[in-house]
């Protein structure tokens, strides 16, 4: 399943129990704890509107906007009052959909910061870096060992951790590269399972928020890290999740 699609599902029904679905939140770390986020949201909501009392002369109150509210040819005998429990339902119903629809647009990432004039140069220079560099990347094919890497990374102020899942990415090209040209960087070149992903660390200033790549043929995100970015593309169909997750949890500044 797609993430749009479950996304989508998620925020329609955050305790959808189909196994096509229980199956996609399970696919990735990310998405499991997305959906964690979103489920304790809606339970602490439900929990909040079953456990406030009725306001004070709120009946009084609602009948009185009614009466307002109403035709002129309208008298306040013809004024249907609802059941004092249906008022309560439907008054908190709209205050839980406000907090439900806030609470699920920071959750998940639709409520941003726009990225900058100098972010959006900093993404086309990196994609200028990318196709520039794309022939060397396609003709690279030899694993290279983990100290191979760090002496790359290194020299760019950064470092990776061992881990096994590093010695298992089948990294084939790591090279120095100048996508900030007062600031080395680094970039590094893992085999996907569409194509080429590649991972770009450059200690320069960060992004102001994390946004995605748009380009025609590569997928990814900028990346703010600590004290430089992280940029992490590949082709459109690779889903990049697993080496997001990676290199977040294994790459470190060391200067």
């Amino acid at each position: 399943m797609e993430d749009l699609e479950f996304r989508k599902r998620g925020l329609a029904n955050p305790n959808d129990s189909s196994e096509d679905f229980i199956a996609a939140a399970s696919a990735s770390a990310e998405r499991a704890k997305w959906l964690q986020d979103l489920q304790a949201l809606d339970a602490r909501v439900h929990a909040a509107a079953l456990s406030i009392d009725v306001p004070a002369g709120l009946a009084e109150r609602l009948k009185a906007h009614a009466v307002a509210q109403s035709v002129p040819t309208a008298t306040q005998a013809s004024v249907t009052a609802l059941p004092a429990r249906s008022r309560y339902q439907r008054y908190y119903a709209m205050a839980a959909s406000l907090v439900i629809t806030l609470g699920v647009i920071m959750s998940s990432g639709l409520w941003t910061a726009r990225p900058s004039a100098a972010d959006i140069k900093f993404h086309d220079d990196i994609l200028g870096h990318m196709y520039r560099e794309t022939p060397r990347i396609e003709n690279a094919t030899a694993d290279l060992s983990l100290e191979e890497i760090n002496q790359v990374i290194e020299a760019a102020g950064g470092h990776l951790r061992e881990d096994e899942r590093i010695k298992s990415a089948h990294i084939k090209f790591a090279n120095d590269c100048n996508v900030v040209p007062s600031i080395k960087g680094a970039h590094i070149v893992l085999e996907g399972t569409k194509g080429s992903v590649s991972v770009i660390m450059i200690h320069n200033s960060p992004v102001s928020t994390e946004f995605d790549v748009n380009d025609p043929r590569f997928q990814g995100k900028i990346i703010p890290f600590g004290q430089g970015n992280l940029v992490i593309l590949g082709e459109k169909d690779e889903s990049l999740e697993t080496y997001e997750t990676l290199i977040t949890e294994t790459f470190e500044w060391v200067i």
